[in-house]
């Protein structure tokens, strides 16, 4: 039985899937994570599969999406990095693009940099705009910076000089020197992680790069030796950030390539079944432990964005257009200096967790609130992972709920509201950047706390339709697993374009495939892989540009056509008049997903059998809500709220004034009406 498995793990929860190749049948599983023993969540998975009956030596894919990266940014954990800079160029990472994070807050402090100033040091070098070398680096002068970076204790070192990205031999020969005169310091070179103009986002890109990488490569070795116990053959594959896979071996030193890889992978599972029910214009919603992250839909495709933050800072790389805020269903609630409820970015993870868990954790989150309005507190939660305690709960908000003068119950539906606005913010900075309106979207909540709180933000956001997946609590894992192997690669040009450039392009864009296509071979050896072209094009004059697909380049007549017509559709006007400049250009080469297919059988439309009913406290009274347990609901099910479905990985509340149906494939559609 050819086994594929997919785990993503999250900040409170790891997420399995095991899907029978020639079957299609579909096994999820979720246990709890363990922050301070990476790894062994995921032994303890594979070790529950195996107990279930599940083969792990017939596990032919193992795909892992992970947040360790991104974590380790946004808690500041990572490595001490000595940075290598040219010359007169040591305040990079403080000056930056000049740009406060907040410019309409009174408040707004710009964070200290992940490399303080003193451990950046000048090398005396120069090259020319034109690639031409003006000053050669020296190994006296490398020595000595060296000896400044041991000094302070760096464990990486990063070289990032100007215009590296025209030709990156300078960066490489003091990569030679550091690593000949200190052989235990790991180095990384600008060039090599991020080959693109703008001295900025490359040093910024290559910094995080380094500050994550001692962290991934501990944990990945790890994950490698658990595999191995476990008696799982499959190479160990991870998710990008881009929504492909790639090795384990490759992730040691790209590690910006995979720093969004667990957010990456609910995009992708999201996508599976959007195609798989032909629906176009999607809202994603993948609400876990942390943070929620919602992202769009196009014809039932990601979209994809540059520039994107991890925690305070850019990252320069291509990803997976998301954007997240800080509550989830752990995030903790508090009050600030004015006495205003708040609710998050801090979370209480999986130790000690949600008060209700009764694992050690004292402060009140949103899964308390979401038990005392009664939401939760039907079951076990998390595959019998834990059983949550009410009174549990309501300790840990009494507190708060007497300085704010209101009861308990209030104080709880008030959490989820204000839960729900942090998340909305994010939801209206994606939108109006797309120029789509909620109203044309479908939601779909996924993630442990997503179906838990959809309605309540669709209805604060506008939207109207919902769609909730068959296991929603583990999409992430199943877009893990039904994930491509992809390499992108990318380079820039700075090239008009026209008639006499069209060779250069050509030669570059072949080039760019060739080394696409040979990181793929190295990953999995020879076969059949997809090649997509695209080119950064913006009007002459221009600082920041857009991308289009490149086509068949016998004139450029075609290609300045579609730039003219993404412009538009961008920006709702164009300048045909204006000459059109190539600045990068990108080649991306994929192998074919797994085809995997989602089971389908129609059902005549029928009332679904309540297993009970229970009381829900909404709009500041108490209401009596129908039960209903997921396993039990066929194609064809209806129902109405306010109601509550209860399954092994989530919640899915249905507020009042929403009817909901099941589909064919098992997700229950719902529409407010």
């Amino acid at each position: 039985m050819p086994l594929i498995v997919g785990v993503d793990i999250g900040g409170t929860f790891a997420d399995f899937v095991a899907v029978d190749t020639r079957t299609g049948e579909i096994e999820t599983l979720k246990v709890l994570t363990t922050p301070t023993a990476p790894g062994e969540d995921i032994a303890a998975g594979l070790k529950r599969l195996a107990d279930g009956g599940l083969m792990l030596g017939e596990i032919e894919r193992f795909v892992h999406g992970t947040t360790v990266g991104v974590n380790t940014i946004i808690q500041r954990r990572g490595a001490r990095v000595a940075l290598f800079t040219t010359a007169g160029f040591t305040d990079i990472l403080e000056l930056a693009r000049l740009r406060m994070p907040n410019p309409y807050s009174l408040y707004c402090e710009r964070p200290a940099p992940l490399v303080p100033r003193e451990h950046v040091f000048p090398i005396a070098e120069r090259m020319a705009a034109t690639g031409e070398t003006l000053l050669a680096p020296n190994e006296a002068d490398i020595a000595a910076a060296v000896a400044k970076a041991r000094t302070v204790g760096a464990e990486v070192v990063v070289v990032s000089f100007l215009h590296a990205w025209r030709a990156p031999r300078h960066e490489r020969a003091v990569a030679a020197m550091i690593a000949k005169i200190a052989p235990e310091i790991t180095v990384f070179c600008g060039a090599e992680v991020w080959p693109v103009i703008r001295e900025y986002e490359r040093t910024t890109t290559a910094v995080l790069n380094a500050y994550v990488q001692p962290r991934i490569d501990n944990y990945l070795r790890r994950v490698s030796g658990e595999l191995e116990k476990a008696g799982v053959t499959a190479p160990l594959l991870l998710t990008t950030s881009i929504g492909g896979t790639m090795t384990a071996e490759a992730g040691r030193r790209d590690c910006v390539g995979m720093l969004l890889s667990g957010t990456a992978s609910g995009v992708v599972g999201a996508s599976l079944v959007a195609k798989a029910t032909g629906l176009q214009s999607v809202l994603t919603l993948d609400i876990g432990g942390t943070s929620a992250d919602v992202a769009l839909l196009e014809n039932g495709e990601p979209s994809f964005a540059t520039g994107l933050s991890i925690g305070e800072f850019p990252l320069a790389t291509t990803t997976v257009a998301v954007q997240s805020s800080g509550q989830g269903g752990g995030s903790i609630v508090w009050l600030d200096e004015q006495g205003v409820l708040q609710v998050g970015p801090v979370s209480a993870g999986s130790t000690p967790g949600p008060a209700c868990f009764d694992r050690g954790g004292a402060a009140m989150t949103v899964t308390d609130a979401a038990l005392i309005t009664g939401i939760l507190g039907h079951g076990v939660i998390g595959f019998g992972a834990i059983t949550p305690k009410p009174e549990l709960a309501e300790l840990a908000a009494r507190p708060i709920a007497e300085k704010l003068g209101i009861g308990v119950p209030e104080l709880a539906e008030g959490v989820l509201r204000v839960a729900v606005s942090g998340m909305l913010i994010a939801i209206e900075q994606l939108l109006a950047r797309a120029g789509v309106h909620a109203s044309e979207l479908t939601l779909m909540p996924f993630g442990g706390a997503g179906p838990m709180l959809g309605t309540l933000l669709a209805e604060a956001a506008g939207v109207q339709r919902m769609l909730v997946p068959a296991t929603p609590g583990t999409l992430c894992a199943l877009g893990a697993a039904s994930a491509a192997i992809r390499r992108d690669t990318m380079r820039t040009v700075l090239l008009p374009l026209a008639s006499e450039n069209l060779g250069n392009i050509a030669q570059t864009l072949d080039e760019l495939a060739a080394e696409a296509e040979a990181a793929i071979v190295g990953m999995v050896g020879a076969g059949q892989s997809a090649i997509t072209r695209s080119a950064d094009l913006r009007y002459k004059g221009q600082s920041f540009e857009i991308t289009v697909p490149v086509g068949d380049l016998a004139t450029p007549d075609a290609l300045i056509a579609t730039f003219h017509e993404a412009y538009e559709r961008a920006f709702g006007h164009s300048d045909r008049e204006t000459p059109v400049h190539v600045v990068n250009l990108r080649v991306s080469s994929a192998r074919p997903a797994p085809d995997l297919r989602l089971s389908h059988a129609e059902g005549a439309l029928h009332e679904a059998r309540a297993s009970g009913t229970t009381q829900l406290y909404s709009g500041g009274a108490w209401r009596q809500a129908r039960l209903y347990d997921r396993k039990f609901l066929t194609p064809g099910a209806t129902m109405s709220g306010p109601a509550i479905v209860i399954q092994d990985d989530t919640t899915l509340l249905i507020t009042e004034g929403w009817r909901a149906e099941v589909d064919g494939f098992r997700n229950i559609r719902m529409e407010q009406i």
